[in-house]
């Protein structure tokens, strides 16, 4: 097995002590970043894996993450059999043997209690022993006495690291082992109950060699993903918390969609596939030219039928929610290209003797087995804070360079609302006016200054007139200065109030008593900005209520 590349943190936190078991710390814990292994492995498509080491000495493995399980399962010598090739250890991701281990205790055989709904039934060794994250020296954790399972069984190829904090109970409900997530935040390498995955897609590694998978505990990696503030609260079922309603996938190219009628759907790094119901699967089969094999269970495809899609640059399209009451709001997309698609089977598949090109997808015979699997996730970040019961999916980034953006989760009782802790785009910078532009924008303004003083003395002008005239006695067909009495100034300033007279009142009475109110009238509409200044507080207020609420 090649040599394993050591874990790290990216962003040194300083001023930090461990002692030799790098337990005792002097400062607040930040998130924790586990460095993939740059390798890809599988029996069933490429994927990206990272290190454990399990015992003493460290027997080091390429791992998967399951999102469902509890443990790290690793791979025992018996999983290697006589009639294998002799490349199994390493196609496996290497073996570890207790007997090996100076810190292994045996707990006894159990039933693996994850999967069963997809119909893998598997036992495991289980045992305690100590887990590395990491090489010895490298300032990664490293913990004692840490449940652990060895596997046998094919059905789970490549050892895996269940990340979901939830202890194991091997004999009675009263007789239980912490997981290792939580036990990293007892120990402080962490400071909260809540990570950040996203699986990493073999075909992006081809183009920029930044596509491998990201696994951060007690938070975050932001340059990972397409912020938004959207989360979602856990499934009432504890082993299957991570469950969003699946409203459509479309491909831009069948109007009517490939899911026939919306479903719940359970995330689950642990499988490769997605499992969709018959007559999605069969829509799927229409616009893919997908061809299904009895023996393999699984979806095949032609050289033909692959380099049709290619050509048509096919892509997919997941809109998914929280639940399925309201497809209108609160919903997120996730684009996949056909590349995250485009898998192949190894020799090391069972009934498989060349490599077969197949399509990830695969038949589901009830509602407990609608999932979205590792295929999914290769374009989809997951962040899960299991001490707030919420969690997020994010379209996935793949960042020019490996420079990681970390960010924290606090624990819950530090009283920060889950939905503080996703980011959301920054707001764009305000903007900044050239020195030229500002010139512009001053002569503006003094033009519109003169043009309003130009205009208030030419009312001044034509109201002095009316009344100049008005002295005459020629110029009154009464004979007297033609003047408002006060009656008729007070219904004036009632336009101040909230009854308004109507202009064919006013009307009469200039028409009936005196010629010259044409001059007030000029007034009496001055006078009515006010009252518009008034009506236009009156609506500020409403809508200012409104967003309050």
């Amino acid at each position: 097995m090649e040599s394993p590349k050591y874990l790290w943190r990216s962003k040194p936190v300083k001023h930090r002590a461990y002692n030799s078991n790098f337990r005792q710390r002097d400062a607040e814990p930040t998130p924790l970043s586990i460095v993939p292994s740059q390798g890809w492995h599988g029996n069933d498509g490429p994927w990206s894996t990272f290190f454990v080491g399990i015992g003493t000495p460290p027997q080091y493995s390429h791992v998967l993450i399951s999102t469902t399980a509890v443990q790290p399962w690793v791979v025992l010598p018996a999983g290697c059999t006589p009639e294998d090739p002799i490349s199994c250890p390493q196609s496996r991701g290497g073996l570890f043997r207790p007997n090996a281990s100076s810190t292994w205790q045996e707990q006894g055989l159990f039933t693996l209690q994850f999967e069963q709904n997809l119909g893998i039934y598997e036992n495991g060794d289980f045992g305690l022993d100590s887990i590395t994250l990491g090489l010895p020296g490298s300032a990664a954790p490293s913990l004692t006495r840490q449940i652990v399972a060895g596997v046998a069984a094919k059905e789970f190829y490549i050892p895996t690291w269940g990340i979901r904090p939830a202890a194991t109970n091997l004999t009675d409900l009263n007789n239980h082992i912490t997981d290792l997530v939580s036990n990293m935040k007892a120990e402080r390498f962490i400071p909260s109950l809540s990570w950040g995955y996203t699986a990493g897609a073999y075909y992006q590694n081809q183009i920029n060699k930044q596509g491998v998978g990201s696994l951060t505990f007690g938070g975050y990696d932001a340059s990972r993903f397409v912020p938004h503030n959207i989360t979602f609260p856990f499934a009432a079922d504890t082993s299957r918390d991570l469950v969003v309603g699946l409203y459509s996938i479309t491909t831009g190219e069948t109007p009517t969609g490939l899911l026939p009628t919306p479903i719940l759907s359970f995330i689950d790094a642990g499988v490769p596939h997605i499992w969709l119901p018959l007559d999605a699967c069969q829509a799927f089969e229409r616009a893919f030219n997908l061809t299904w094999n009895s023996t393999l269970n699984l979806y095949l495809m032609t050289d033909t039928a692959h380099e049709a899609l290619i050509s048509r640059n096919a892509s997919l399209e997941f809109l998914i929610g929280s639940d399925l009451t309201d497809p209108t709001k609160s919903t997120v997309t996730i684009n996949l290209p056909y590349s995250a698609f485009d898998l192949q089977l190894t020799t090391n598949y069972p009934n498989v003797t060349n490599m077969t090109r197949y399509f990830p997808l695969r038949r589901a015979t009830n509602a407990t087995q609608y999932t979205l699997g590792r295929t999914f996730l290769q374009q989809a970040y997951l962040i899960a804070d299991y001490e707030r019961s919420t969690f997020s999916v994010h379209q996935t980034i793949f960042p020019d360079s490996s420079t990681q953006d970390l960010r924290t989760i606090p624990p819950a009782s530090a009283n920060t609302p889950s939905t503080s802790l996703i980011p959301i785009p920054s707001p764009p910078p305000p903007r900044k006016f050239s020195p030229g532009t500002i010139a512009g924008i001053t002569i503006a303004v003094l033009i519109i200054l003169l043009m309003l003083f130009s205009g208030l003395y030419y009312l001044y002008r034509h109201k002095r007139k009316p009344n100049e005239r008005a002295s005459s006695p020629a110029f009154s067909p009464l004979g007297h200065k033609a003047e408002l009495p006060a009656a008729e100034k007070a219904a004036v300033s009632e336009l101040h109030g909230e009854e308004y007279p109507t202009p064919e009142l006013a009307n009469w009475q200039v028409e009936r008593r005196k010629p010259e109110l044409e001059c007030r009238e000029s007034s009496r509409e001055l006078e009515g900005t006010v009252a518009e200044h008034e009506l236009d507080t009156g609506q500020r207020g409403s809508i200012y209520e409104m967003q309050a609420g």
